[in-house]
């Protein structure tokens, strides 16, 4: 990882990467770590092929620098389909009953997307069945989706995923080995001096980066 990360930045400084509009870290959705130093925001699709071939990468890239990084999902559904925007949907009556990531992961994984089957899906998942259908029908919820989606307009995002780290958009094919450094890159600004060497004889003590 660290040849890596030493080869991307040889290439590619990450002073002039080309990010480009900021976005506010308040999400409705989001996990990582009690006191972490970097926000990973997605805008995204349940139903998009693209978002949902990303799992495994985005996995990955939490599991690399676990605790010091907070991801946050936002809504961008399609608007020509109604299986994209009901998924939406689905994950918020979910949330209502706690239940939001269990649902979120279960939903880039159902090959058919609808009312009936989010309600098979509901049950399977434990949630309660008739306060879900209810939830559905809640014009509140239609708000907070469309909310998620105006922001990701204002911002210029078009398609799905689209990925900003610490409020900059990530540009370019999404991969490990593009979207690690960067990670990597805001995580080392913010990470903590550690002790590293005592150097007894000379009444040195030497700091590093807890990295």
């Amino acid at each position: 990882m660290k040849l890596l990360i030493r080869n991307f930045f040889f290439d590619h400084p990450f002073s002039s990467l080309p990010f480009m509009n900021s976005i506010t870290t308040n999400s409705f959705a989001d996990r990582g770590g009690p006191t972490p130093t970097v926000e990973l925001t997605e805008f995204g699709d349940f139903t998009g092929a693209q978002c949902r071939r990303s799992r495994p990468l985005l996995a990955s890239i939490l599991k690399a620098f676990d605790g010091r990084v907070r991801y946050s999902y936002r809504h961008f559904p399609n608007d020509q389909s109604e299986a994209s925007k009901m998924a939406a949907l689905a994950a918020e009556a979910a949330r209502r009953q706690g239940q939001f990531w269990l649902m979120y992961q279960a939903l880039f994984t159902q090959p058919t997307i609808n009312r009936s089957s989010l309600s098979t899906l509901a049950i399977s998942l434990g949630l309660h069945y008739h306060q879900f259908l209810n939830d559905l029908d809640d014009e509140e919820l239609y708000h907070r989706i469309d909310a998620d989606r105006r922001e990701g307009q204002q911002l210029g995002v078009m398609t799905t995923p689209t990925f900003f780290v610490n409020g900059q958009r990530f540009y370019g094919k999404l991969t490990q080995a593009r979207l690690a450094p960067i990670v990597h890159a805001q995580v080392s600004q913010y990470a903590q001096p550690v002790l590293s060497k005592v150097d007894v004889a000379n009444g040195m003590i030497y700091w590093g980066r807890g990295e």
